[in-house]
């Protein structure tokens, strides 16, 4: 690398990073990406990649289990652990070929490899070597938080960064946290013959989401011998040839265990850069952009989870393509925070997309909800537990937010979200004309309940 000047200097080799240098290359700009990790990072090699395939593999499991409810009888049930992550890595290594060095190389972006960090607003050190950069874009991702928990930081727990390292199934296993990703891999695993255990703070599963996809959760969970400690938390850990975690109350209980799972949330990757060379504003919680994905330094730009929550790798790609856009185009673009969808990927999947009920003026709003036991493509398919929830203004039908609890629930999901995009109130999605039977049939009948108990209504002396 003989010039080392470039006009789009991109810091991580993610999920945004990628989505920019790639882009960058291809507009014909000179880019040069740097990475000291995995190219692909965290959605790659430790997130939705090897999760999705470890899930797909716990679903079949569990059909299987349920398979006379269909009327087919399998004799055997016979599970090869080895084979399970055999598939995950050869996935993950397949999505990685599109990533690494060499393919990036040959769509005209140059790579290094190693840590980089200020010197001034415009050039960064990396392995001794002075880059400058028209743009320089900050897309380092994110990483664990880890609890501070007595005895935990000397027994060997795992986190999403290392659970997929794993060569067979444990025999039992503890999962610290209730949010998404305990709730997924916690799932997954029990499906694949781990017996497992949750303890959250929290009084229910994924708190974030609508109060009844918290109880279908938990009921599904429940159902598939899940154990959940609702407002516990691991007061210590001690470790030998097993795992022991004492929970807080009275009692003091005690859980024991062959592996241990730690999920209570992620942190911004900030330490490495020394922002405060390049005069860029952050906090704890991340690096400061505007809507635009610029930081306070007009050349500075940050994607991705280096600026806080959500951590998703879709809102990591929304940023990158906004300020893809800003750098390429004569115009201004800007991101669409309050449209971001969010999908756990349980059994059901629980996905939403803005405003909860709760967060609405009750007066002012009209939530129309259909149970999937009235939907018959989930009656022929044999899955009636879910459900669909529609929180609009109360008149104008403008939807300000929706919930779906079901196998495909970010699918289903997508379909309001392009309402929500283009301004389409949910009256307009009566006249949309649904193949038959499809779970969305369950969005015109939220349609069909605006008609009848809004609208018609209010016309009925």
């Amino acid at each position: 690398m003989k010039d080392l000047t470039f006009d789009i200097v991109v810091v991580g080799a993610g999920s945004a990073g990628l989505v920019v240098a790639i882009g960058g290359a291809k507009a014909g700009k000179k880019v040069l990406l740097i990475e000291k990790g995995e190219y692909g990072g965290d959605c790659t090699n430790f997130g939705c990649i090897p999760s999705k395939s470890l899930i797909a593999s716990s679903h079949v499991a569990h059909l299987i289990k349920r398979s006379e409810s269909y009327g087919i009888k399998i004799h055997s049930r016979e599970m090869d652990p080895s084979g399970i992550f055999e598939r995950l890595h050869t996935i993950v290594n397949h999505v990685k070929s599109h990533e690494d060095p060499a393919a990036l190389e040959k769509l005209g972006v140059a790579t290094e490899n190693g840590s980089a960090s200020f010197i001034d607003k415009k050039t960064l050190l990396v392995n001794g070597k002075k880059i400058s950069g028209k743009h320089i874009v900050l897309a380092t991702g994110s990483c664990p938080i880890i609890p501070p928990i007595p005895g935990l930081e000397k027994a060997p727990f795992l986190t999403n960064e290392t659970i997929f390292s794993l060569k067979h199934i444990p025999q039992s296993m503890v999962f610290i946290g209730g949010g998404p990703i305990c709730c997924e891999l916690a799932q997954a695993f029990n499906r694949l013959g781990t017996k497992v255990t949750i303890v959250t703070n929290a009084p229910n599963l994924l708190i974030r989401e609508e109060p009844e996809a918290q109880e279908i959760l938990k009921n599904t969970f429940a159902a598939e011998g899940i154990t959940v400690h609702f407002n516990k938390t691991a007061e210590k850990i001690s470790f030998a040839d097993h795992f022991t975690v004492t929970l807080s109350g009275e009692k003091a209980e005690v859980l024991e265990s062959k592996a241990l799972f730690v999920g209570t949330g992620r942190r911004p990757n900030l330490d490495a850069l020394q922002l405060e060379k390049g005069g860029v504003r952050f906090s704890e919680k991340g690096v400061e952009v505007d809507r635009h994905g610029r930081t306070n330094i007009k050349n500075i730009w940050a994607i991705g989870d280096i600026t806080g929550p959500p951590f998703f790798t879709h809102n990591a790609e929304h940023q990158a393509r906004t300020v893809l856009k800003n750098l390429l185009l004569p115009f201004s673009f800007k991101t669409h925070p309050s449209l971001m969808p969010r999908c756990t990927y349980t059994d059901p999947e629980v996905a939403s997309i803005g405003l909860k009920e709760e967060e609405c003026s009750p007066k002012k709003i009209a939530v129309y909800s259909i149970p999937f036991c009235e939907v018959d493509r989930c009656i022929t398919c044999g899955r009636t537990e879910g459900l669909l929830k529609i929180v609009t203004k109360k008149w104008s039908s403008k939807i300000l937010g929706a919930t779906v609890v079901g196998p495909r629930a970010g699918e289903m999901l997508m379909e309001i979200a392009t309402a929500m995009y283009a301004g389409l109130p949910l009256r307009k999605l009566t006249g949309l004309i649904h193949p038959y039977p499809i779970e969305n049939g369950a969005i015109r009948k939220a349609a069909d309940l605006y008609l009848t108990q809004t609208l018609l209504g209010a016309f009925r002396k």
